[in-house]
């Protein structure tokens, strides 16, 4: 049987987000400084905190812990980390 988590405002987690990449696979496009055209779009895995909840749809507002990028993305496409208190 799964745990069941309460998931809080600054909640760690893992998720996965479709990015425009450059000829180099490297996250491009408005996501980046670098004046490249965009290649194409891959799903990469990154670390986050959840900032909001949208119950309703179904979605979780993250913020990228390394770029601080905020994103919404699907419940499906997030999993919860245990969170140290």
């Amino acid at each position: 049987m799964e745990e069941q988590v309460k998931v809080m405002q600054d909640h760690p987690c893992t998720f996965s987000y479709k990015f425009p990449v450059d000829e180099w696979n490297c996250i491009g496009g408005l996501y980046s400084l670098a004046d490249v055209p965009v290649a194409g779009h891959k799903v990469f895995e990154r670390q986050g905190k959840i900032m909001s909840q949208d119950s309703k749809q179904g979605l979780y507002e993250i913020k990228d812990t390394e770029k601080g990028w905020t994103l919404v993305v699907p419940v499906s496409d997030v999993t919860l980390e245990k969170k140290n208190d």
